[in-house]
């Protein structure tokens, strides 16, 4: 999971969790998620990466390989689709734990 600033220096600056199921931040399917800790209405999903949760914003599904991307929501605007996208594309995990 990390938390991403969406919209940053606007009205409509907003932060959003990106989680992948997987733990690899490689090609795949990532779900987007208001940053649930972040919001006063904050509330814990009956599961991780839930899509009946009501912080639930979509999925983007990446292909790094093809440097491609594909949103399947209504909830995000497209330049935060667009940023979202582009981070995960970029995003180089860390080597180790700390």
């Amino acid at each position: 999971m990390v938390i991403l600033k969406v919209n940053s220096g606007t009205d409509a600056e907003r932060e959003v969790e990106i989680v992948t199921e997987r733990g690899l931040w490689e090609s795949g399917i990532y779900k987007i998620f208001n940053a649930r800790f972040l919001t006063k209405s904050a509330r814990e999903p009956v599961e991780p990466g839930d899509k009946n949760d009501p912080n639930f914003l979509g999925e983007i599904n990446v292909n790094k390989e093809n440097a491609r991307w594909e949103y399947r929501g209504k909830l995000l605007l497209p330049d935060e689709q667009k940023e979202v996208a582009e981070f995960i594309l970029d995003y180089q995990a860390p080597d180790s734990v700390y």
